[in-house]
């Protein structure tokens, strides 16, 4: 019942923000009463950490397993693939994330510290490699990171906006693999001849 309630949790708290986002919407989404979310949970807070925590650790089983890589571009194209691939299928970790990110606060300093800045920082050293070995786009680590959210992650998060200006559809396998072709073509361009 715990992995219903986060997993009702991530909806709600993507759909409508840690304040606009109700328990008693929360447990109906779960197939749960009220009650069963304060005898899981003591606030709304631990709930909504829980909840971060359980996508953030979906992500970093998705990114951190295992690559049959010892190329440091191989490895970082290899993760960049699997990033996407998660993003398409759980928008819910970048539609909280911009939720959060729009103004300072003690949930965005905590996922921030306890979540993304490790992410960033393995971002950093995995381009630190690339660069090392003469790979990869004149880019910065941060212009990295940010080429990975934005361009990486948004498309999914916003698919309902995409949906009405074009014809991608995130749902489409062929599509979200074509796409992390498109991405990892800006950062590892093609030498000029």
């Amino acid at each position: 019942m715990a992995d219903d309630l986060l997993e009702a949790a991530l909806v709600e708290f993507a759909a409508h923000g840690f304040e606009g986002a109700s328990t008693r919407s929360i447990a109906e989404r779960a197939g749960a009463h009220q009650p069963q979310i304060n005898y899981h949970f003591a606030s709304k807070e631990q709930l909504w950490r829980a909840a971060v925590d359980h996508l953030f650790g979906l992500l970093a089983a998705d990114l951190d397993a295992p690559q049959a890589y010892d190329d440091p571009a191989a490895v970082l194209q290899e993760s960049i693939r699997r990033f996407v691939r998660f993003s398409a299928a759980r928008p819910e970790l970048h539609r909280i994330m911009n939720l959060e990110s729009t103004a300072s606060s003690p949930r965005l300093a905590w996922i921030a510290d306890q979540h993304v800045r490790p992410r960033y920082q393995l971002v950093e050293l995995a381009w630190a490699a690339v660069r090392a070995h003469g790979e990869g786009a004149d880019l910065t680590a941060l212009e990295v990171w940010e080429i990975l959210i934005g361009m990486g992650a948004l498309p999914f998060a916003n698919a309902p906006l995409l949906a009405r200006l074009t014809t991608f559809d995130p749902g489409d396998p062929r599509a979200v693999e074509a796409h992390a072709a498109r991405l990892i073509t800006l950062l590892f361009p093609a030498p000029v001849p």
